[in-house]
Formats: structure tokens, C-alpha cells, sequence
């Protein structure tokens, strides 16, 4: 079976500071994944010339397909046009059509267009345009040896629309005899990395064409397996009782197979069931709201959600009693139990999730130290209390305890009908 393999390659020094994180590899690996490649390396690399150079140099020697992304705009730092056009020796050729487009896209939004921006027109002989739908940035795809050089945008939205639009057809049409891969994920929340591997460590073994793989993160364990084969038929025929195995394995911390994330199995388990919900924060600070309100159509079950960092807050907010808080501290399960009871009275809903904690670096005490997260659940049978230690800086800890929350509420979910 022969193997056709690919790298991608993201330009921009920009990706190469802190803060700044780079994520097109990861959607074009899964995509070229999907498609039948084997990305065999991914790199980022600044706006150096000799740098560029040197890496898009051997990603073409040993890949059948280059994807990069980023450089393509009108800037002096926006290189990769330029830089291909001398690895190939292919001249950079004003294309009147794309230029014209520029210049309406501007005019259509009442601008004139910078002079140079002209040089988003310049495309190396020889080569093939991909249209951006959605941007000005237009990206190419260009044949040099033995290996296909796919340019596109580095903004994220731009290059995934041109993806999507141009370059998958193109590849299916270009590659009709690629062997056949089919992924699945498994994602997990309440175990550790290496529980996960020693329920599934006997299953890794043998499977000549078919790969498991673990990935821990503040969210849990994602579990990959992907087989390989020459048509569908034969990668469900080689997966046939695998999956099964694995789902059963992982049955009790197992919250999703697919890409889907907690926020939205949540969000379809409250659909399902027609039941709603409203939301007491404090030490996560509206993480839990923001990822609930980033599935769309979450207006359908989401109330209202109520961030209240003090204890007057928690008071005044939610009605939680002085007396409660005097007694145990804000952060405690009567105070969780009481948020989450006060915000689904005010706001009438089927649940009430609260949660109450220290996110740290600071605020801690020998008896409440960083990372100690209280949780609150209410329904119209009780209202439930848990606590958890979460290790990390203060983001990681956030971020932990919102998938707690949501598990907890998913969890509570399941034990309801539809």
C-alpha cells in the first residue's frame, strides 16, 4: 500500500513569541489525516528567508504534499510568495483578475485600497489559484518535482474556508489511489493518563495497521485510535470489535466519541431531556457561561449566569445567607450548595450549577489551599455538594474546574429520561 506523505509548515514570527499559539497544524493534520496522508512533520518557522528556505526546501524532498500557511499578505514580512518563487525558480506574475478583485472587495466596503496590497496579485507562473472566499489573502497550490507546494492564509477562518472549498477537492481528485484512514476519538474526564492506558494497554498490541493514541489534557484523556487500509470496507472490517472494546472499557468516564466537546454534550443532553439551567461562578469567573454560550443554540436551555466573585455578591446575587459564609467560608460546600439552590430559584429554571473555589496563585490557607474547588448542584430533588484539588497555575485550574462542573451536571443529566 503505497503511503503518501505530507508537512506542514506555519510562517510567521509572530507564532514564535509567547502568547501566541499556533493552531492551523492541528486542523490541517486531521484534515490530511481524513484524507489519507501521513503527515510526517510539522514545523514553525519565522520570517527569515534562508530560514524558510532551508525548512520548505526538505518538507519538499521527502513529503508528496507541502501545506503552508501564513505569509500571503502585503506586508514587508509576509515572505512565502517570494520565497517559493526562488526555491522553484518559478517568476511572480501579476494576475489581473485577482486584482480586480482586490480592488472591488475594497470598494465594496467604501475603502481604497492600499498600493500594496497589490502584491497579493503576484502568483508564481505556473501555479494554481485558490480563491478566498472569505478574505483578500488568495493562496496557490504549485507542482515542483515531486511534491505539491499548497500555500494558504494564516489566518485560522480564511485558511480553513479555502480548505475546505479548494483544496480537499483538489487533493481527492489529485491522489484518487491514497489508502483509506478512519479516526476515532474516545474522550474521557475523571481518570488519569495512565489509568486510561492500563484499561486499554492489552488492545495497543498487534494491530499492524491500527494505532492508539493518548493525549492528557485540563480537560482529560482524548484517546485516538485510527486504522488504515486500502477502501473503507477494509479499515470497519479491521476495527470491528475494537471500538466496542474501548467503549466499554472507558464506559464510566467516558463523555463523548468524537470531537465533541463537554460544553456541547451537556448542552444536547439538556435539549433532549427540555430542561434548563442557570449558573452561580466564582473562582472560574464566567469560563462555565462562555463555553456553554459557545455552542450554538444554547439560548435554548441556558438561563442566565451570574458571576458573583464577593460574599456580598453571593448575597445579594443569590440570597446566599451571611450566616452560611461567616460560618464556613465562601469557600465551602454549604456556600456551593446555596449558590447553586439560590440561582435556580431566582431564575426558575431544572438546574442550578455553582461552583467556588481558589484559582490561586494566592488566597490560600493551610486548611483551604490552592486548587480546592467546592461544587454545587440543585434540582427540584436536592442539591448536591462535591469537592476537588486541582493542580496547575491559575488557568489550568479554571479551566479544571469548569470541566468538573459541567461533568457533574452531565452526569445528572444521564439519570433523567428523556
Amino acid at each position: 500500500m503505497k503511503t503518501f506523505n505530507a508537512e506542514i509548515i506555519a510562517t510567521g514570527s509572530e507564532l514564535l513569541w509567547d502568547g501566541v499559539t499556533e493552531t492551523n497544524s492541528v486542523y490541517l493534520a486531521d484534515r490530511l489525516i481524513e484524507l489519507g496522508f501521513e503527515p510526517i512533520h510539522k514545523s514553525v518557522v519565522g520570517d527569515d528567508e534562508r530560514m524558510m528556505t532551508e525548512v520548505i526546501r526538505l518538507a519538499a524532498s521527502r513529503a508528496t504534499v507541502v501545506l503552508i500557511t501564513g505569509g500571503l499578505g502585503p506586508t514587508e514580512d509576509d515572505l512565502t510568495k517570494k520565497v517559493v518563487s526562488q526555491i522553484t525558480g518559478r517568476r511572480l506574475i501579476l494576475q489581473e483578475k485577482l486584482l480586480e478583485r482586490l480592488r472591488r472587495r475594497f470598494s465594496e466596503r467604501q475603502q481604497t485600497m492600499p498600493a500594496q496590497n497589490a502584491r497579493q496579485a503576484l502568483m508564481p507562473a505556473r501555479s494554481t489559484v485558490i480563491p478566498n472566499p472569505v478574505g483578500s489573502a488568495p493562496g496557490f497550490i504549485l507542482h515542483w518535482e515531486d511534491s505539491h507546494l499548497i500555500c494558504l492564509p494564516g489566518v485560522p477562518h480564511e485558511m480553513r474556508s479555502m480548505f475546505e472549498t479548494t483544496v480537499r477537492p483538489f487533493l481527492n481528485q489529485r491522489f484518487p489511489s491514497r489508502r483509506w484512514n478512519e479516526l476515532h476519538y474516545f474522550k474521557t474526564y475523571g481518570e488519569m493518563e495512565s489509568v486510561v492506558n492500563e484499561r486499554l494497554a492489552d488492545l495497543m498490541i498487534g494491530h499492524r495497521h491500527v494505532r492508539i493514541g493518548m493525549t492528557a489534557k485540563p480537560t482529560g484523556v482524548d484517546v485516538r485510535i485510527m486504522g488504515t487500509g486500502r477502501s473503507k470496507e477494509e479499515v470497519a472490517l479491521l476495527l470491528e470489535g475494537l471500538l466496542a472494546k474501548v467503549a466499554e472499557r472507558l464506559s464510566d468516564v467516558l463523555y463523548a466519541r468524537g470531537p465533541e466537546e463537554m460544553e456541547s454534550v451537556v448542552g444536547r443532553l439538556l435539549k433532549e431531556r427540555r430542561m434548563t439551567l442557570a449558573v452561580a461562578e466564582s473562582c472560574t469567573g464566567g469560563l462555565i457561561g462562555h463555553r456553554l454560550t459557545h455552542v450554538p443554540g444554547s439560548s435554548d436551555y441556558l438561563d442566565r449566569v451570574e458571576v458573583c466573585y464577593s460574599d456580598r455578591a453571593k448575597g445579594e446575587v443569590l440570597g446566599v445567607p451571611p450566616e452560611v459564609i461567616e460560618a464556613s467560608g465562601a469557600v465551602s460546600a454549604p456556600v456551593a450548595g446555596a449558590m447553586a439552590q439560590g440561582v435556580r430559584r431566582r431564575a426558575g429554571t431544572d438546574f442550578g450549577l455553582a461552583v467556588t473555589g481558589i484559582a490561586g496563585p494566592g488566597g490560600a490557607t493551610p486548611e483551604k489551599p490552592v486548587g480546592l474547588v467546592f461544587f454545587g448542584l440543585s434540582d427540584d430533588r436536592e442539591v448536591r455538594t462535591t469537592f476537588a484539588r486541582f493542580s496547575g497555575d491559575r488557568a489550568a485550574i479554571k479551566l479544571r474546574a469548569s470541566q468538573h462542573a459541567l461533568d457533574l451536571l452531565r452526569r445528572a443529566l444521564l439519570s433523567r429520561k428523556k
